[in-house]
């Protein structure tokens, strides 16, 4: 009986982990896994390449295996470890091969890297040289049959039932390079779909071999939760983590890691007096950061505050404006009263002038709006959309301070203020009169969007998740990947959108485990725009999906695509999709 029989004996689930360097061992152990895997892929992968270049003539697999795994795995762990051996060297003997991996001290061995790996065509040229899947399973019977566990890498039904026939003791379904983190692979199945061939293939093996012990690895297997779903759907003896083990939360950790310290250490301007005074006012108004664009508007916002004069606020969509007409508006710290009209939510804009002026009319008697004593502040929303008249009559209230309702000839003293509320960028694109233009000149105003601030991009999600959902979510919420998304997304939305992502944020923590870490792959759906770090919508790809999941079966991808067999195939040879 090998070694895993006897640790796998009590129907335990089995945990392997496929490794590729002696510090990767030791994690493994201390996380209680129950055997370790050396293989050439875990060594590329601590090399920083994908686990796929395995498969690539780049070094002697079995030189590069034997040397870290004899040289760093067995001397520092305890657990049993499987060597990964091929059956393409020149000079081929099961018998010796299986001898001297019981003389080097493991406890068995895996065949890999694996001619399952490679194409049809290319598996059946190996077979008919004698080096393909049948003399992998020959290699893996004779180490089996010296004393030690042998565990066969498989990809289909056929595999499978090769080392089933035999009795070997272990069969590790693989179902592709893993997906996730910055190098894996884009997921083309589901773990429903996954599932499916899991149970069949279990199910053969069972049938034929009881004693045969069934496992996987790879594929859309990315997290715990993954492999959750899948065991019920389809029940397995064990699981294998490649990736996921190795690749995967080193990305994480370390990135993790190192965005944490550069957080930390992250060199502030230090605020002087002034620039400390400037966030203390502002701060009762609702401003929140202290990023050089903030603080240059805060500078000139309190400067205007403190004026008397009619102000042009330009703030692009999705700003908030409150805090600006609140801190424009104050008198000796109060809160003011304004009198909102918004031209755009008029049904017709030449109403807006009746509002602000009066009219004659006795259905429409009411107090102009530009009244001294309505309100300490008239704020006009969308003002390009007031009539070309009704701009230059304001335009002159607003110089003169007074101005007439119609039929009189008194002159009426104007509000206290008058703010412009525009979503351009400058006051030439506002698409104002040119009188209105005029005698707002250096009396405007540019709310900095978020783009141009994102030093307070995280002190913007604290305080309005706080403020608007009564949770907090800061920068331990996310992981490092997320974070970088966050910090190169352009925010069109500005604050607006930050407080849409936070409330499906809030959602996505709430259905999640404790402890559960925002990840790049819950945030991109929700922001408009491009993945920053990985472009997968052209036709190339989503052509190459279809063929994947359709088992490049033509008929049936053309039919997925919604496209004749003749374009789909026009479009196969343009891209150089053929196998």
């Amino acid at each position: 009986m090998g070694v895993m029989q006897q640790i796998g004996a009590d129907g335990a689930f089995l945990i392997g982990a496929a490794i590729g360097s002696g510090s990767t061992a030791m994690a493994a152990q201390r996380g209680r896994a129950d055997f370790l895997i050396a293989l050439n892929a875990g060594r590329l992968r601590s090399m920083g390449v994908p686990s796929i270049a395995c498969m690539l003539p780049v070094f002697d697999a079995t030189t590069l295996t034997e040397k870290f795994a004899g040289e760093e795995v067995l001397p520092q762990t305890k657990l049993p470890v499987l060597l990964g051996v091929n059956v393409w060297e020149e000079r081929l003997d099961v018998t010796q091969k299986a001898l001297s991996i019981q003389r080097a001290g493991f406890a068995g061995a895996v065949n890999f890297p694996s001619c399952m790996h490679y194409s049809h065509a290319m598996q059946h040229i190996l077979a008919r040289a004698g080096r393909g899947i049948e003399q992998e399973v020959t290699q893996l019977k004779a180490v089996q049959d010296v004393g030690l566990t042998a565990m066969f890498y498989c990809a289909t039904r056929t595999q499978a039932r090769l080392a089933a026939d035999v009795g070997l003791d272990m069969v590790c379904l693989n179902l592709g390079w893993n997906v996730g983190g910055a190098q894996g692979h884009r997921q083309r199945e589901t773990i429903e779909e996954v599932a499916v061939a899991v149970l069949e293939i279990g199910r053969l093996i069972k049938r034929i071999s009881p004693k045969t012990r069934f496992l996987l690895e790879g594929g859309p297997i990315e997290t715990a939760d993954d492999l959750r779903r899948l065991l019920h759907l389809a029940p397995i003896d064990g699981y294998v983590g490649g990736s996921t083990f190795e690749r995967m939360p080193l990305e994480v950790s370390v990135a993790d890691q190192v965005d944490r310290f550069r957080h930390a250490g992250q060199r502030r301007d230090v605020l002087d007096d002034e620039g400390a005074r400037l966030v203390a006012w502002g701060r009762p108004f609702g401003f929140v950061g202290h990023a050089k664009a903030h603080l240059t508007f805060l500078s000139r916002l309190k400067a205007l505050s403190s004026a008397q004069g009619s102000v042009l606020l330009l703030a692009e969509p999705g700003l908030q404006t409150l805090p600006c007409l609140k801190a424009l508006g104050a008198a000796n710290g109060a809160v003011p009263s304004m009198v909102q009209i918004d031209v755009a939510g008029e049904d017709f804009p030449t109403r807006a002038r009746s509002i602000l002026f009066g009219s004659n009319d006795a259905s429409l008697k009411r107090r102009p709006a530009l009244e001294a004593g309505e309100g300490d502040l008239v704020v006009i929303f969308a003002p390009e959309r007031l009539p070309a008249g009704t701009q230059r009559r304001l335009a002159r209230a607003m110089r003169d301070g007074v101005f007439q309702t119609p039929g009189s000839r008194r002159p009426i003293p104007m509000a206290r203020r008058v703010v412009l509320v525009s979503t351009a960028s400058d006051p030439q694109a506002a698409g104002l009169d040119p009188s209105l233009i005029e005698v707002l000149r250096g009396w405007s105003i540019r709310v900095p969007p978020l783009r141009e601030r994102m030093d307070d991009l995280l002190l913007l999600i604290q305080q309005m998740s706080i403020e608007r959902f009564g949770e907090v979510i800061a920068r331990d919420h996310f992981s490092a990947d997320a974070m970088q998304v966050l910090t190169e997304h352009q925010w069109p939305g500005n604050e607006t959108e930050i407080h849409a992502l936070l409330g499906q944020l809030l959602d996505i923590l709430g259905a999640a485990p404790t402890g559960h870490r925002i990840r790049r792959s819950d945030i991109l759906p929700l922001l408009n725009g491009p993945d920053p770090m990985r472009d997968t919508g052209t036709e190339k790809d989503r052509i190459a999906d279809a063929l994947w999941r359709h088992g490049f079966n033509r008929g049936r991808t053309a039919q997925a695509l919604g496209m004749s067999r003749k374009t789909l195939y026009n479009k196969i040879q343009k891209y150089g999709l053929t196998r």
